[in-house]
């Protein structure tokens, strides 16, 4: 079993350094909440080409949710795939994974949990401003203990946390290639975002992998 799928489902111990992991850092946010980040294996790192090929597969729409009584849209686009998302009251249809993303997915699978299966990409655009607001992944669905993990392509930005219901921040850089690792307790008792900065006028993409399960019930 792979060292992150154990250290997920049978205890809270921060894992040992792997040999493809080597510049893993846990960050403590206090009360056993954490998050872990890292550098993807130079082997799976994405060339320009790569990076271009994945930013055309953005949707021609901004997503729409209804959000205080209105509907608006999303300031960044943003697609499933793998397995339906269910967040907002709504619904997103999954297309297939991709096929640029598929070693990405397998490294995942064999490295953090082998039960990641749903991807959720988010397509940012610095120059039109486009950013995601403090909020908690939805749980609906997702199989309980499993981790929420991101991968960063393009333009660094910050990941910014803050406790659910409480004060502070905690920010970390995010920059190309990066992986960050969320438990699923931590997501539960800590929001995160990516915030706008007048400084950020670059293309980012985000790729966030969850392990989800067809008629399984908020967690």
């Amino acid at each position: 079993m792979p060292e992150w799928t154990a250290y997920q489902r049978r205890s809270r111990q921060v894992p040992r350094e792997r040999t493809d992991m080597k510049r893993l850092a846990t960050h403590d946010l206090g009360d056993g909440h954490f998050v872990s980040t890292c550098l993807l294996p130079e082997e799976l790192w994405f060339s320009a080409a790569d990076f271009e090929a994945l930013w055309q597969l953005r949707p021609a729409e901004f997503p729409e949710i209804f959000l205080h009584g209105r509907t608006v849209k999303l300031p960044r686009w943003q697609q499933t795939f793998g397995e339906d998302y269910h967040y907002s009251g709504k619904t997103m249809p999954a297309l297939p994974v991709p096929e640029l993303l598929t070693p990405l997915v397998r490294w995942c699978q064999q490295n953090i949990h082998d039960q990641l299966n749903a991807l959720l990409l988010n397509w940012y655009d610095g120059a039109l401003g486009h950013y995601i607001g403090a909020h908690r992944d939805s749980t609906k669905h997702m199989f309980e203990g499993a981790p929420i993990v991101t991968v960063s392509l393009g333009e660094e930005r910050t990941f910014r946390l803050r406790p659910w219901r409480g004060k502070g921040t905690f920010d970390l850089p995010v920059p190309n290639h990066s992986v960050l690792v969320m438990p699923f307790e931590t997501n539960r008792a800590w929001t995160h975002e990516v915030p706008r900065f007048n400084r950020h006028q670059g293309k980012r993409i985000s790729v966030t992998l969850r392990a989800l399960g067809t008629g399984l019930g908020d967690c």
